[in-house]
């Protein structure tokens, strides 16, 4: 039996061509109607024709012959296991023959898989919504279709519906020929219905295809290029459709939108090919955005701003507005060849996302969250790594293609072009980059094709590069040893490195410098090493003695990195000078670490946490009190110095989960005992209030990070838990005006034995429940909590009537946080809950069950006494959820099992 549905090796080219499609969507309330004649040429011999087909029923299945009246009915059978749609031929269809094949079918949508057409949310008094998602494999759930990568078509789309709706969009641009104003016409035998018609002449795979009907309000702007040596004049109408009554909340996105594009002309040299470029609000999706030809849609929490977005939200709307754009260029333009190069499309574009985020934020700050992505626990790609299942970038199969849109997609494979670009020098990368989208442009590619740009461009060969960082599980440990020769003026430093995973040993870019006491690089060290073995000693020769190494600046590599040779009081210095401040707050988090692993030897060693405030050293107490007392530094660095983390740096005390808590908790009480006198006055004198309400970008970074302090700060003061910082607390949270910044307080102090934590959280959920994101913003920080209550509190929030568990952006936001919970989720009631919560949310969201079930990963790993609740808590999903309809999560859980020795 395969272990996944979908094999890397059994994927080629189909046997035919599909050239072009005519389609025709008729959207009724229960239903969609589909018809569509599929140009097909044949690449070898045929008998038969196999389509993909899912969850439809097939009506009428014809060959269309040149210049007949009516297309001739031919034999077929359908195999819903299969998916597929087999067409009996009534004569041999020979390389190069072509074909025209007339096929009529039915959908019938769901508002919990959303994939195809699908329910989405309707406004009152309006026809139903109807969104699509046809990434993967979405289309063939609304007409049966050769649905493959390979299959670029052109397109001439026709859509039905009643005239009621506002807009039914589809991908190119609007016919004005049958729709000479660009809006649906009336049908002539029935006044009720009315169409349009899209004509896409650019050739398109069926992933990016869209079809939706709907009720929305529209804001548009025109922006107008002039022409350069490269590209030519062009006009492009920006719209948003937005559901009714929220048109102000899409202005912000929309100018956000405006300079996404003038500046994605400026930095790729790019012109979009169409008339307009469409965002479209949808309520339900598994994710944030996906690009459909020149009609992007994004969930309504990230695609409108207003008074209760996040920041975490404001930070990613910059985000997925410029990197769907891009996928224009690099999914649309330039498509993977099968959905195993889908890294090829995402990551290049989360790296374009990137830059363009570096120009908004501060460079800093946003590597900073990057990083903290990478190592986020449960779904970070560090973290499946060390799940010891999955890692590859190029997987060797899945279940469903969704599988595919995780960590190590989005996170790890970006992280690979950066340091490919390390690796080459950018001006090679550009150049490699430039080959690549010109190559290929109008076509698909495949991994092997990427890289050979690349080595074209450079002379060089990528093998050794590329093989371990995309078809191997696993990541480099590097560990750095240095000394310096006072009478020879020279500096050895010998780098190191192992491997998690099995396979060949990575090539690793290493940024560099020595540094001056006084915070200077020393000019002759700054540079990039290449470790490319397993040991490598690089010499720096007549150079005056450094204070402190800077290793791996900026997080030029993916993986973990240790300076054995570093002592406290060289890190001491690096937290207060290095000129990377990137490793300023990594020389911090080292101190913490050290103090984090005799905190938890303690606590493995039976010791109680009540006996341990005395362990924590007052050196690294100091350093922490220097950072508060520096009011020259930015907001959001500071922050970042003053955060503890619960995940350690070490990752041998990783599956130490209860530990890890127990001892952030011993760090964050010291430092309160220490200092929080000192906290409470700069809390207080933090002025979150400033640009509470900005949208200017200068002053809407500034905001961000001065919020991201305030948080920093409030953690100590939660885990003091005196009625002194209660009140600094609840002061901070009366006197807050953004969302991000009261949510953040009240999170704060429902961690605390607060006597009214109860009656302010429940206050500001009536408030916040009639706004999706706030409401949103609300559920999530219910989690949280590690009071024994906080079960109950989230069965409350669930069995409230407007929560609705097949919201995905609601059963995220309520559910996931309680899975990084490591105070109550490690407990048999915890576990119990969770066990629950799975089995009746999978097949109502797969996605959010599988990112639920992500800590689990580690269960070979746990404690000997933690190891078996969690073993009976995965095999009794295993048996309650039923393979045929979530069978992404039942083979995740059958995953997790295989890793336990018996």
């Amino acid at each position: 039996m395969k272990k996944y549905r979908f094999m890397r090796d059994e994927f080629r080219l189909p046997p035919l061509q599909l050239n072009h499609m005519e389609v025709h969507l008729s959207f009724w309330e229960s239903h969609v109607d589909g018809a569509a004649t599929l140009f097909l040429t044949a690449r070898e011999p045929l008998n038969t024709i196999t389509l993909n087909a899912h969850e439809l029923e097939i009506a009428e299945v014809s060959l269309q012959m040149p210049n007949a009246t009516l297309p001739s009915p031919l034999p077929w059978r359908y195999d819903p296991h299969a998916r597929t749609l087999t067409i009996e031929l009534p004569a041999q269809l020979k390389p190069n023959d072509s074909c025209q094949i007339y096929l009529r079918s039915r959908c019938h949508p769901s508002d919990t898989i959303l994939e195809g057409i699908y329910r989405d949310t309707t406004p009152p008094g309006a026809p139903q919504q109807y969104m699509s998602q046809c990434q993967q494999w979405g289309f063939q759930c609304i007409i049966p279709v050769i649905d493959d990568c390979t299959a670029k078509c052109t397109w001439r789309t026709t859509l039905e519906g009643d005239t009621r709706y506002t807009h039914m969009i589809s991908n190119g641009d609007v016919d004005r020929q049958t729709n000479p104003d660009g809006t649906p016409l009336p049908l002539p035998q029935n006044l009720d219905r009315s169409q349009i018609t899209y004509i896409n002449n650019v050739p398109m795979t069926p992933y990016l295809f869209i079809a939706c009907a709907g009720t929305w309000e529209s804001l548009a702007e025109t922006v107008s290029f002039t022409a350069t040596d490269d590209l030519p004049a062009s006009t492009v109408t920006l719209e948003y459709l937005v559901p009714p009554g929220r048109l102000d909340d899409a202005r912000i996105p929309l100018a956000i939108l405006k300079d996404s594009v003038i500046w994605h002309r400026r930095a790729r040299n790019y012109a979009y090919r169409y008339d307009t470029y469409r965002t479209i609000c949808m309520e339900r999706s598994n994710f944030g955005g996906m690009e459909n030809v020149g009609n992007t849609t994004i969930i309504t929490e990230a695609a409108l701003i207003d008074r209760y977005t996040s920041d975490s939200r404001l930070i990613y709307a910059h985000g997925v507005i410029i990197h769907e754009y891009e996928h224009n260029e690099c999914g649309s333009d330039v498509t993977m060849e099968s959905p195993f190069d889908l890294w090829l499309n995402e990551a290049f574009t989360v790296d374009v996302e990137r830059t363009y985020l570096r120009t908004v934020f501060d460079p800093t700050f946003m590597r900073l969250r990057e990083v903290d992505a990478i190592r986020a626990p449960g779904t970070g790609p560090l973290a499946t790594e060390d799940g010891g299942v999955f890692g590859r970038i190029i997987r060797h199969g899945f279940n469903h293609p969704d599988e595919l849109i995780d960590g190590l997609t989005y996170v790890k494979a970006p992280e690979v072009i950066a340091m490919l670009r390390l690796l080459l020098g950018t001006e090679n990368f550009n150049k490699g980059v430039a080959l690549y989208l010109c190559r290929y442009n109008g076509a698909n590619a495949n991994t092997a094709q990427f890289l050979a740009c690349f080595e074209e461009v450079s002379g060089r060969n990528l093998t050794s590069f590329s093989t371990p960082w995309l078809e191997s599980a696993g990541y480099p440990k590097v560990t750095a040893k240095h000394y310096y020769d006072p009478s020879a003026r020279t500096l050895s430093l010998t780098l190191k490195q192992k491997r998690s995973g099995t396979g060949e040993l990575f090539v690793v870019p290493i940024t560099f410098a020595a540094v001056s006491e006084s915070g200077c690089d020393l000019a002759e060290t700054a540079t990039t090493l290449i470790l490319d073995c397993a040991e490598k000693t690089f010499t720096f020769t007549d150079i005056p003695q450094p204070a402190f190494l800077s290793i791996n600046r900026n997080a030029s590599f993916y993986g973990t990195f240790a300076d054995t040779s570093a002592t406290t009081s060289q890190l001491r210095l690096q937290v207060l000078h290095d000129p990377d401040h990137f490793n300023r707050v990594e020389a911090m988090r080292t101190l913490t670490d050290r103090e984090r692993s005799k905190l938890i030897d303690a606590l493995l060693s039976h010791t109680h946490p009540d006996e341990l405030a005395g362990h924590v050293s007052t050196t690294w107490l100091d350093v922490y009190l220097e950072i508060i007392r520096d009011l020259t530094l930015p907001d959001g660095l500071k922050g970042y110095l003053l955060q503890i983390d619960e995940q350690p740096l070490n990752r041998n005390n990783l599956h130490h989960v209860r530990e890890c808590w127990q001892a952030r908790q011993i760090l964050l009480r010291a430092v309160a005992r220490h200092a929080s006198g000192e906290i409470m006055a700069l809390l207080a004198n933090t002025d979150t209030r400033c640009h509470a309400d900005a949208t200017e970008t200068q002053d809407l970074s500034a905001g961000i990070e001065r919020r991201f302090l305030a948080a920093a700060l409030m953690e100590p003061l939660v885990a003091a838990d005196t009625v002194l910082t209660q009140r600094a607390l609840e002061a901070h949270y009366c006197a807050a005006l953004n969302t991000t910044d009261r949510l953040n307080a009240l999170s704060a102090i429902n961690r605390t034995s607060h006597q009214q934590r109860h009656e302010l959280v429940a206050a500001a959920g009536d408030e916040l429940r009639p706004h999706l994101n706030g409401y949103i913003g609300w559920l999530n920080i219910l989690g949280r909590s590690h009071h024994a209550d906080v079960l109950k509190t989230l069965d409350q929030a669930a069995a409230h009537a407007d929560f609705d568990p097949t919201h995905p952006g609601l059963n995220r936001a309520l559910y996931i946080p309680f899975s990084l919970n490591n105070a109550r989720l490690w407990t048999e009631e915890g576990l119990t809950w969770l066990t629950s919560t799975v089995i009746a949310l999978a097949p109502l969201s797969e996605t959010t069950a599988l990112r639920l079930i992500a800590p689990l990963q580690q269960v070979h790993n746990l404690a000997s006494d933690l190891q078996p609740l969690v073993i009976k808590a995965l095999k009794e999903m295993q048996a309650a959820i039923t393979p045929a309809i979530t069978e992404s999560v039942h083979g995740r859980l059958s995953d997790y099992l295989s890793q336990i020795k018996t």
